[in-house]
């Protein structure tokens, strides 16, 4: 038996285990990014002959391109914030969270953001985000066709021509 066959296990076992597990799996992923953020702010991808940590995240860590940018984007949140590594660890923020928060974390606001998106799904936080960061409405600029010049180029479709009289024509 692997410790992956779980058909053993009684209903109230495996209902008792999964949050568990789970609260493990957010820690050990929030260490994780403590390191990735660690090793990339220090550039030790440098001296291992890798242009960036992206590529040493694809190379090295045998991430995909895609999470590799969201695991580096979330790494150096966290490394700005660290307030994000215990919510992280926690399972009060998932990595969504985080790259969704970024660009309006400041250090005035970071624990604050940081609580009203704990536990909330993707929506919530857009719908948080966008009440909290209203965009500006844009201005309506309507200008009337006859305000326009009409002067259409030389043979173009609709451009004045001019018929030869009815005398030069044979």
């Amino acid at each position: 038996m692997t410790r992956f066959a779980l058909t053993h296990l009684t209903d109230e076992v495996l209902s008792r285990n999964l949050p568990v597990v789970d609260l493990r799996e957010q820690d050990a992923s929030a260490v994780v990014l403590a390191h990735v953020a660690e090793f990339d702010a220090r550039k030790l991808y440098l001296p291992q002959a890798y242009p960036s940590m992206h590529a040493y995240c694809v190379d090295v860590m045998h991430r995909t391109e895609e999470v590799a940018d969201k695991l580096i984007r979330v790494a150096r949140t966290a490394y700005k914030f660290p307030a994000i590594f215990p919510a992280l660890a926690e399972g009060r923020l998932h990595h969504a969270a985080v790259i969704m928060l970024a660009s309006r974390l400041t250090p005035a606001n970071a624990d604050e953001l940081i609580a009203a998106a704990t536990h909330q799904s993707k929506s919530k936080i857009a719908r948080l985000l966008a009440q909290r960061f209203p965009r500006p409405d844009i201005a309506a600029q309507v200008t009337p066709l006859s305000a326009r010049k009409q002067q259409p180029s030389p043979g173009t479709v609709g451009a004045p021509f001019e018929l030869e009289s009815p005398q030069t024509v044979q």
